[in-house]
């Protein structure tokens, strides 16, 4: 049975054609706090299909929500429960 991911982004996924997900920090769209000059980068969790494209799955603000989300992706793909599943979002992102 083929197994579709649904992101974050209410797109849907067929797994067999992805080849790689991981967690990439995202400095484009990073937060700079104006008063002490911190930078906050966003933790997505991209797809990579068989043509290469990367596909954006989820935004976490920590990179711990992140790993959070990845494990549990692939706590499914290991029990194969259900033909779909659904990213978790992740805080305030």
């Amino acid at each position: 049975m083929a197994k579709t991911i649904v992101t974050q982004f209410g797109e849907f996924l067929n797994y067999d054609n992805l080849v790689k997900i991981g967690i990439v920090t995202n400095w484009e769209d990073a937060e700079i706090n104006e008063e002490d000059g911190t930078i906050s980068p966003d933790y997505e969790m991209i797809g990579t299909d068989t043509s290469g494209n990367r596909i954006p799955m989820g935004i976490y603000k920590t990179p711990d929500e992140a790993e959070t989300a990845l494990k549990d992706l692939h706590d499914w793909l290991a029990i194969e429960a259900y033909a779909v599943y659904e990213v978790k979002s992740g805080g305030d992102a």
